[in-house]
């Protein structure tokens, strides 16, 4: 029998006007696809104040209340491959890998099919479906060119438990970001709204009609003869491209940032350093990290005068 959740959202002012499924993609922080939650649209699974739609382009209104039951599917349509993986820990419910910069976690428009993550890990063991076939195991995501500690369920009980901390914001992460300039102050929080960039459609930007978001970031070592400092950055929320937007907002764009930085380099320098959160089976404390890998050490130690190099960093 397929295992199905049912999740409540409210529509806020700023979200009035929307089409249902592309509220809902965004309020669930992108952790379904469109096209899974449109066919749970078209199943019935939806309710707003109590009534049964099925109307893709429904208009959200604010306050209205958003009762969404997903329906995990029987299969997976994915082909699992084979791959090198660097696994933090596992058991028979989570597994946590140091991705590496340049991998993109799962498919998606302009993705090749056999590249991704996901598909890497499916050839290594099974992954839950409750987020659809398409996103197999996925309860966050990291930009492809990040680098660091990531998460996936293995069991739909482990998967259902671990959305709801993430939405809850019982999940802590910490993300290490070397960044242009050298901060005046030892740490800060920044609370700015994101939303999409009319500019670009595939960047981010602060706009006051955006989604709340907050980060905090602290100070962990400046480079005063580069102007450029090392931050490590705790997302409160989990929008898309937070952390780099933020910090372009404040004037410390990430080094390597060919979409809110100032000079493309070697890679962007953002790398999910730890993740802390309660075991959604056994409830135990759980804290994973995972090390830097040799692109970022290597740029550190330039800074640092370890390492002697012609390249300009």
């Amino acid at each position: 029998m397929d295992v199905s959740e049912s999740i409540e959202v409210v529509v806020e002012p700023q979200q009035s006007g929307m089409r249902i499924d592309k509220f809902l993609t965004e309020a669930l922080e992108n952790r379904w696809s469109r096209s899974f939650i449109q066919r749970s649209i078209k199943q019935g699974g939806l309710k707003i104040n109590g009534a049964n739609v099925t109307a893709l382009d429904y208009k959200v209104t604010a306050n209205d209340i958003c009762l969404l039951t997903l329906q995990a599917p029987k299969s997976c349509t994915l082909q699992p491959t084979k791959g090198t993986l660097d696994i933090i820990y596992e058991d028979e419910d989570i597994i946590v890998l140091n991705k590496p910069e340049g991998q993109v976690v799962h498919l998606g428009n302009g993705v090749e099919s056999g590249t991704t993550l996901v598909e890497a890990l499916l050839g290594y063991c099974p992954l839950s479906l409750a987020a659809g076939a398409e996103r197999p195991g996925v309860v966050h995501r990291l930009d492809q060119a990040t680098s660091g500690v990531i998460l996936f369920a293995k069991t739909d009980v482990a998967y259902w438990s671990l959305t709801k901390m993430f939405s809850e914001r019982k999940i802590h992460k910490t993300y290490h970001a070397l960044v242009w300039k050298i901060p005046t102050r030892l740490s800060g929080t920044i609370e700015a709204p994101i939303g999409r960039s009319d500019r670009d459609r595939t960047a981010m930007c602060v706009r006051m009609d955006g989604r709340e978001a907050c980060t905090h970031w602290e100070l962990l070592k400046a480079f005063p003869q580069a102007n450029k400092a090392l931050l490590a950055c705790h997302p409160i929320t989990g929008r898309t491209h937070q952390i780099r937007v933020h910090l372009k907002h404040i004037g410390h764009p990430i080094v390597g940032d060919p979409k809110y930085g100032r000079i493309p380099d070697k890679r962007l320098f953002l790398h999910a350093y730890q993740i802390e959160f309660e075991h959604p089976i056994t409830h135990q404390h759980c804290l994973f990290k995972a090390p830097w890998p040799e692109s970022f050490s290597q740029g550190i130690a330039l800074l640092e005068g370890k390492l002697e190099s012609d390249l300009q960093f």
